[in-house]
């Protein structure tokens, strides 16, 4: 493994070389040069926009003509079309999680539990899907997530049987430490240390300062899927927590924050009025997709703008929704 992704990838990818009968099975790099592996990704790019279309449906029963129009404006969005240019894992990790959403709370027990399945296997591929553990914690779920972390557990260390063990496992960590050492200028990480470098510190040091920031968000993002449980804004928290935390995130990750839209528009079909909230939050989510390129900010800066903006108005809204409950609590107490 010369990569930092887990070995159930590299499995996966080792199965695909060999139904493709390359000249090097374990090396995937033929795909691009070959005629059947041409073929085979335009397959596989269609079923992943046919899979996503059921996906992002599935939640709505009355599949409102409005939703499906919008599911292809999606897959037309500016992180969909990169994600599928790099052929990144994520489109893979996207699906999954998106049927383990439809399927979380769903009365059937089998399903349920596949929806365990779904993000433990999503983990296996990309390691940072685990956070969505932490929505089975918040709601006091605690023996579905005790399996879902042994399911995780299999799936991510039963195929370094097939890299070399323990000694497979150590070059993981290690690919990861240097990876995960670098940092995109769209994260957290990154952004603090494109600032720093504008303001006469060293990049190093900047980077030292936006792990710190990092990780003050990661406890804020907690505190906000704790304190919401069962809204929108617990996924929406979590999964930003795979946009922007990981220091080494790219624009293609933008696709995840089509996870808590899904959630979102399932919360508004149910409401018969709406806050201006609401109708803030609807805009903010359609920019984080088709906000309008700006040639300063770069290719996708604009969609990140939009996308901390949100962050930020989750945050504030918090703040004040704690801020309320302390000063009604010390007004009952007088």
């Amino acid at each position: 493994m010369h990569a930092c992704f887990p070995p159930l990838a590299y499995c996966m990818y080792g199965m695909v070389a060999r139904i493709l009968c390359l000249d090097n099975a374990g090396n995937p790099d033929g795909l691009d040069t070959s005629g059947s592996g041409l073929l085979f990704l335009s397959m596989l790019t269609a079923l992943f926009a046919v899979l996503f279309l059921l996906a992002f449906l599935r939640p709505n029963e009355a599949q409102r003509r409005q939703d499906r129009f919008l599911a292809v404006f999606l897959l037309c969005s500016y992180p969909f079309w990169l994600a599928i240019e790099r052929g990144n894992m994520s489109l893979l990790v996207l699906l999954l999680l998106m049927y383990a959403m439809s399927l979380r709370d769903s009365e059937r027990a089998v399903e349920r539990e596949f929806a365990l399945i779904l993000i433990a296997v999503a983990a296996a591929l990309k390691l940072y899907p685990a956070i969505f553990g932490v929505l089975y914690l918040a709601q006091k779920r605690y023996k579905e997530a005790l399996r879902l972390l042994v399911y995780g557990l299999f799936f991510f260390f039963v195929p370094f049987v097939f890299f070399d063990g323990m000694a497979g496992f150590r070059i993981f960590l290690h690919n990861l430490t240097a990876v995960g050492s670098g940092a995109t200028g769209v994260t957290i990480v990154g952004i603090c240390g494109r600032i720093g470098e504008r303001m006469g510190i060293s990049l190093a040091r900047g980077h030292a300062l936006g792990k710190a920031a990092a990780m003050v968000y990661f406890v804020m993002a907690l505190w906000v899927c704790f304190r919401n449980k069962n809204s929108w804004r617990s996924v929406a928290a979590l999964t930003s927590l795979m946009i922007v935390f990981v220091a080494a995130s790219g624009s293609y990750c933008l696709i995840y924050w089509a996870i808590p839209f899904r959630s979102f528009l399932n919360e508004m079909e149910g409401r018969k009025q709406y806050g201006k909230t609401d109708y803030l939050y609807a805009v903010l989510f359609a920019g984080v997709f088709f906000a309008y390129p700006v040639r300063a900010f770069g290719s996708s800066g604009m969609l990140y703008l939009v996308l901390y903006l949100m962050i930020a108005a989750m945050l504030l809204e918090h703040m004040v929704c704690v801020g309320k409950k302390l000063r009604r609590g010390s007004v009952n107490d007088t």
